[in-house]
């Protein structure tokens, strides 16, 4: 059975901003791709062969390094009036060759917080899935020479310790190895019906997409062919042919759910219809993207067995290994993908229409599949990780990040990966998704909606929020009820959101901002003071 990657709820993403730092340190504690530093001295030998030894075991996860902190996250103020130029990483990279192969790729970056310096590095995967160390790694100490690592030596993160390489380490990168021929391969076959399909594809490119033979368009086909390929069914007004596709894709999805590869061949399948949904975004084709979306749905229904809804339901604790939880993620992970591409084109409907499905088997009590998702992810362990008695939660946002990074279809404006606005515009759908998700239920309860976007900076969400009170289109689609029903909605939202985000010095309050004064103007007397 495979088993999902949430392991550890650090999200390599490269980032290096003041947000991603938060995020780390939130943690409160280290993981193996996580280390914490009190100190950081690279202009010793003894400092840089230390940091080499950690470098060359974190290629084999990739990491971060913050240097400048306790065990806890907290900073140590031990770098305060260091000379920082050692880190940047035109200096500290070639240092670091004289003891690691290349390719050696790691990003720093020097920031202070709470007023003291702190030294952010970010260490990217070595492509061979390990180091070998080039040269010895030793240094005196005290009269005593110490010797770290050897020339020809394999080192890797042991829980969060920089060590040899174990029978354990072996087998994990010879199983990341697998699943990166594994992905090869698809791509191998994937490139044998390309060629199999070229002679009809190029008659197919000449002629009207009407005219091609039924299943022409399949799942089969690169994403880029297949995107263009159905902008020609839907020029065509061809829907049988589209709508033919559509149930290839769902019979697809419940096979490799039944067989469990969820995270690499469904992923593969959802991949190819979330493209198809954004690239019918972008040219305003609405009944056709929310049939992709009704589709999403559809395979959403198959991560249930026949008592899961009930079993689900009232289990406070999912086994991780479960099925149901780990299609949910992952649908909802591109759902959050369309959905910042709905917010940046200002597409309201497609908003509204992400958020409130409730396909079969879904408990209406949560009102909507991104809430129910969520949840059940939570319960899997999916978007937490325990250490003792402490549960360490994963943002929902960063790993549609992650997707969005990963699907360019998701970015068609030409955003680079890790570009701001990319989190920007999810932390405002996941916002409106809260107002929608409000109104199409009529409750204003946390049980149908959650602020993800409150660990984020609250000018991220603020403009698109006051933008709900002031434009009369985006108010009639998103929000259907009267200013004292928003006003209720909104004031839950911040209640909510302040509670969330005050852990990340995230989102405060909607006090003197547009909003707030909204609230207090239309907030009936019965529901109290705005919060």
């Amino acid at each position: 059975m495979a088993i999902s990657p949430l392991s550890s709820p650090v999200v390599l993403d490269g980032i290096l901003s003041d947000e991603k730092l938060k995020e780390l340190l939130a943690l409160g504690t280290e993981y193996p791709e996580l280390d914490f530093k009190a100190t950081l001295d690279v202009s010793t030998k003894g400092g840089l062969v230390e940091l080499a030894k950690d470098v060359g075991a974190m290629q084999v996860l990739g990491a971060y390094i913050i240097a400048g902190v306790d065990g806890t996250g907290k900073p140590t103020g031990k770098l305060d009036g260091a000379d920082t130029r050692v880190f940047d990483e035109a200096r500290l990279v070639p240092k670091l060759r004289k003891y690691l192969p290349e390719p050696l790729s790691l990003h720093t970056r020097v920031l202070e917080l709470d007023g003291h310096t702190i030294v952010v590095i970010c260490v990217d995967r070595h492509p061979s899935g390990f180091a070998i160390f080039r040269s010895v790694g030793q240094y005196m100490k005290n009269g005593e020479e110490i010797v770290k690592f050897r020339a020809g030596e394999v080192f890797w993160r042991d829980g969060t310790s920089s060590v040899r390489l174990t029978q354990p380490g072996f087998e994990e990168i010879v199983a990341r190895r697998i699943a990166e021929a594994k992905g090869a391969w698809i791509e191998e076959q994937q490139q044998i019906r390309r060629g199999e399909q070229a002679e009809l594809q190029a008659a197919y490119e000449s002629r009207r997409a009407a005219d091609a033979p039924l299943g022409a368009v399949n799942l089969d086909l690169e994403t880029a062919v297949l995107t263009t390929a159905v902008l020609e069914l839907a020029r065509a007004k061809d829907t049988i042919a589209f709508q033919h596709m559509l149930l290839e894709a769902v019979a697809r999805a419940r096979v490799v759910i039944e067989r469990d590869e969820i995270e690499a061949e469904l992923g593969d399948v959802v991949d190819k219809l979330t493209c198809l949904a954004a690239t019918l975004l972008v040219y305003d084709l609405d009944e056709w993207f929310e049939r992709i979306v009704a589709t999403l749905g559809q395979i959403f229904t198959f991560g249930f067995g026949d008592e899961d809804s009930k079993r689900f339901g009232f289990s406070t604790s999912i086994d991780p290994t479960e099925r149901g939880p780990r299609v949910w993620l992952l649908v909802i992970q591109r759902v959050y993908g369309l959905g910042a591409l709905a917010v940046r084109r200002g597409n309201w409907k497609a908003v509204r229409t992400l958020t409130l499905q409730l396909p079969d088997k879904v408990d209406d009590y949560y009102g909507n599949w991104l809430r129910y998702a969520l949840t059940m992810s939570a319960r899997a362990e999916h978007l937490s990780d325990q250490q003792g008695e402490r549960t360490v939660e994963v943002s929902l946002l960063s790993l549609a990040r992650e997707t969005t990074d990963r699907l360019a279809c998701l970015r068609p404006e030409g955003f680079a990966e890790g570009d701001d606005a990319i989190i920007t515009s999810l932390a405002q759908f996941d916002v409106l998704s809260n107002v929608v998700a409000i109104d199409g239920s009529g409750i204003a309860d946390g049980h149908v909606f959650y602020p993800n976007f409150a660990r984020y900076r609250q000018a991220r969400i603020q403009p698109v929020v006051d933008r709900l009170l002031s434009d009369d289109e985006m108010r009639k689609t998103l929000f259907e009820r009267d200013d004292g029903h928003l006003a209720i909605a909104l004031q839950a939202i911040g209640k909510s959101a302040h509670d969330e985000g005050i852990r990340y010095d995230g989102f405060e309050s909607w006090g003197r901002t547009p909003v707030g004064v909204f609230i207090e103007r239309h907030l009936p007397e019965s529901q109290g003071s705005p919060f």
